[in-house]
C-alpha cells in the first residue's frame, strides 16, 4: 500500500472513531452554518475522470436521492446509497461499509442545507478530492416557517428553532426536476463519454416527472377549502403546503429535525391550535414512532374520532409499499393526504 493510501485509509479509521462515539445532537460543525442558512447552494466545479474502462463510481445520501440518481445514470454508473428505504435521515449513522464507499466515490451527492445532521463534514473529508453535490443546487429554499401557517406568529424562541433554510424540497415536484437536471450536468461533466446517455435518460425522466406533477395537483385540488389544514409530525411539509395552497396549522415535533423533542406545553398549544381549527387528523411518519401523535390525538376532545395517519417523508418506501421510487412516493403520500382531509 502506497503512502497516500495508508493516510487515506488512517483519516477513513479516525471518523469511523469519531462517528461512533458521538450524536448528531452534539454537532453544530461552525465550518457548516452557511448550509442551514436560508440560500441558494451551488454545484461545484466538475471536472472529467480518468474511468480506466470501470463505470462512474456514485454514492447517494439518502434513497430520495439515490432514486433519482439511478434514473439519470442508469447502467452507466455504480451506485451506492447509503441510507436505506425507511432510513431517517436526521438519525441516520455510518457504518463502516458506507465510508469505505464514500472513500471510494468519483462523486457523492447529499441533499444540502443540513438535512444530513452533521454529516456532511465528514463525508468530504472522506471522500479525497471527490466532488460532494448538493443535489438541490439552484433551488430558492423556504424557510421554516414560512409556508403554509395561517395562525398568530410564534415566539421568539421557538423561531430561533425552526430558523434557517427548509432541506424537505422533494415534496415539491418541480424541484426534483432541478435535482434530475443537476445530476445530468455533474455526471456528464465527470463521464464525458456517456454525456449523450445521462441526456437520454433525463429527457425521459423529466417528461415522467411532469405527469406526475399534472396528475398529483388534480388529486389535491379534490379537497375542499375548509378541510386544506395539515398537522404533521415534524416540520417537513411547507413546499408541499407551499405548492397546493395547504395551511400549515402545526407539528408534533416543534423543529426541523425528528431528533427534536416537544415539551408538554408545546403539545398542548397544539392541541389548542387544532381546536381552534377544528383539525382531527394528524400525518404520522413511517421513520417514526407515531407515540406522540397518538398522545395529541387522545386529547382532541373536540373530534368524534381522530385519525393518525402514516406518511413517507424522509425516505423511500419497503418493497410493497407503493413508495419504493420517488413518483410512487409522492403519490402514495397525496392519496394518503387526500384521504385524511376529504373525511
Amino acid at each position: 500500500m502506497n503512502k497516500t493510501k495508508f493516510v487515506r485509509r488512517m483519516i477513513l479509521l479516525v471518523v469511523i472513531f469519531v462517528l461512533a462515539g458521538c450524536t448528531a445532537a452534539s454537532e453544530t460543525p461552525a465550518a457548516h452554518e452557511d448550509e442551514t442558512a436560508a440560500g441558494l447552494l451551488s454545484l461545484p466545479e466538475i471536472t472529467a475522470v480518468t474511468l480506466a474502462n470501470r463505470p462512474l463510481r456514485v454514492v447517494a445520501t439518502t434513497s430520495l436521492i439515490g432514486d433519482v440518481v439511478g434514473h439519470i445514470g442508469g447502467e452507466a454508473i455504480a451506485l451506492t446509497v447509503l441510507m436505506d428505504g425507511g432510513q431517517d435521515p436526521h438519525s441516520y449513522e455510518p457504518s463502516a461499509g458506507d465510508l469505505t464507499a464514500v472513500a471510494d466515490a468519483d462523486v457523492v451527492f447529499v441533499n444540502g442545507w443540513n438535512l444530513e445532521e452533521g454529516l456532511v463534514g465528514d463525508l468530504a473529508t472522506i471522500a479525497e478530492g471527490a466532488p460532494l453535490v448538493p443535489i438541490s443546487a439552484g433551488i430558492e429554499p423556504l424557510e421554516f416557517g414560512s409556508a403554509g401557517h395561517d395562525h398568530e406568529e410564534e415566539e421568539d424562541d421557538e423561531h430561533e428553532a425552526h430558523a434557517g433554510a427548509d432541506p424537505h424540497v422533494w415534496f415539491a415536484v418541480q424541484h426534483v426536476q432541478q435535482w434530475a437536471q443537476n445530476t445530468a450536468a455533474v455526471l456528464g461533466g465527470l463521464d464525458p463519454a456517456n454525456e449523450a446517455t445521462y441526456q437520454t435518460n433525463l429527457t425521459s425522466y423529466l417528461a415522467e416527472l411532469e405527469t406526475l406533477g399534472e396528475e398529483l395537483a388534480a388529486q389535491m385540488a379534490t379537497i375542499p377549502a375548509e378541510k386544506r389544514k395539515l398537522v404533521t409530525n415534524h416540520d417537513a411539509l411547507g413546499y408541499l403546503a407551499a405548492t397546493y395552497d395547504l395551511e400549515l396549522v402545526g407539528t408534533v415535533i416543534p423543529g426541523a429535525s425528528t431528533l427534536a423533542e416537544p415539551a408538554a406545553s408545546d403539545l398542548a398549544e397544539l392541541v389548542q391550535a387544532m381546536t381552534d381549527e377544528g383539525v382531527c387528523t394528524i400525518f404520522s411518519e413511517s421513520t417514526v414512532s407515531s407515540q406522540l401523535a397518538d398522545t395529541v390525538a387522545a386529547e382532541l376532545a373536540h373530534c368524534e374520532s381522530v385519525t393518525v395517519l402514516p406518511l413517507f417523508t424522509g425516505a423511500l418506501g419497503p418493497q410493497g409499499s407503493g413508495a419504493e421510487t420517488y413518483s410512487g412516493f409522492m403519490r402514495t403520500n397525496v392519496a394518503t393526504i387526500v384521504q385524511g382531509l376529504g373525511q
